[in-house]
């Protein structure tokens, strides 16, 4: 029983749905900004206007790609960073606690974050933020914390 996992989109669905907007907004700039802004001025809504989709594209494919979960038979592992590495895991058989997080938004789309901590730490030592079906992979830890 292995899991591997990535933060889901929908963790990440405001950014996604104002980088949806920002083209609209673009093309409203263009056929309608010159009656509000100087040409000067209109090219600088451009540039803020591009600026602002390029900088959310890139945090949205940053979080999904630089952040990996893993739970196999032995640990459960949260990895961080594509440059610098931030590694945190906890042994199965020293696993405490299993928390789930979700706020009302997450219920609906089935997202979550998952916290684990261990019984020689005194908080949680490992998350999994905006994993898809987080009571799902609650079970499975629970699972593979009654086998082992």
């Amino acid at each position: 029983m292995n899991y591997s996992a990535r933060p889901a989109w929908l963790n990440q669905w405001w950014q996604i749905g104002i980088m949806f907007l920002l083209p609209f907004v673009f093309i409203l700039a263009v056929y309608k900004g010159h009656q509000y802004f100087s040409p000067e001025n209109l090219r600088v809504v451009y540039v803020v206007i591009g600026a602002v989709f390029v900088y959310l594209m890139v945090v949205v494919i940053f979080r999904r790609y630089s952040w990996r979960y893993k739970i196999d038979d032995a640990t459960i592992e949260s990895r961080e960073g594509i440059i610098a590495r931030k590694v945190q895991s906890i042994r199965i058989k020293d696993l405490r606690n299993i928390n789930v997080n979700q706020t009302l938004w997450h219920r609906l789309v089935n997202v979550g974050d998952v916290e684990f901590s261990s019984a020689g730490g005194s908080g949680i030592e490992v998350v999994f933020k905006g994993v898809d079906d987080p009571m799902q992979v609650k079970a499975l830890a629970q699972r593979l914390q009654a086998s082992g």
